[in-house]
């Protein structure tokens, strides 16, 4: 998908109009009270991560194809906190795989001892959250972790394209694969917490986030 489609579609994910901001190099959708339930929730999320090939592919009905995503954050905070965020963790991503992608060009040897940055749950995001000043502002969240979103239930929105059929942006390149776009979580983590997600892995920090009750939207926890 384009800009253009990929906004149409964010648009429509969550409730209420989106509000279009550039952050840095990406664009971001913002929204405001998403739970009429619980006031000040807010949401963001890009709308261009998407052109960021990662690098990462799965294999479905013995076809390759391309996973791409726009990165989603929730807080009970301003509205420019999430997107800040979604924003750094877009650049984090993004460079880490220019410096991937260079390396295969320059020097392919050293190349292969790298591990390339997959956007994919459980990929940890060391110190995201101060790329975004977020300890500056008082919150006491300085990673990430991004994870399958779980606000729609068990499923997941996406966008298929089809082979040949992809939208581009000027300057991406063509790959000949299908490809699927889908929302990817962002969720903001506490040093106690990253120090878990890094030592025991995602699954073991996030049952025991489940276990504590722990409420990921407050930034101050």
């Amino acid at each position: 998908m384009n800009i253009q489609e990929t906004s149409y579609w964010v648009d429509r994910l969550l409730p209420g109009a989106a509000q279009f901001h550039r952050v840095g190099d990406f664009t971001v959708a913002a929204f405001e009270n998403i739970n009429p339930d619980s006031p000040g929730e807010v949401a963001a999320c890009t709308v261009n991560f998407g052109r960021v090939d990662t690098g990462l592919v799965t294999a479905a009905e013995a076809e390759s194809v391309e996973v791409r995503s726009e990165l989603l954050c929730l807080a009970r905070a301003s509205v420019d906190v999430p997107g800040r965020a979604v924003a750094a963790a877009a650049t984090m991503l993004h460079d880490a795989s220019l410096t991937y992608l260079e390396s295969l060009a320059t020097s392919p040897a050293q190349a292969t001892e790298m591990t390339p940055m997959h956007a994919q749950p459980g990929r940890v995001l060391p110190a995201v959250g101060i790329m975004a000043n977020l300890p500056q502002e008082g919150y006491t969240v300085k990673h990430g972790i991004l994870a399958d979103p779980r606000i729609w239930g068990p499923e997941i929105p996406y966008v298929r394209e089809e082979a040949g059929e992809v939208n581009l942006e000027p300057g991406e390149e063509a790959s000949g694969l299908a490809r699927l776009t889908l929302p990817l979580q962002l969720i903001l983590l506490t040093d106690e917490e990253f120090a878990v997600a890094v030592q025991q892995g995602g699954d073991v920090l996030f049952q025991q986030m489940a276990e504590q009750q722990v409420d990921l939207l407050d930034l101050h926890r």
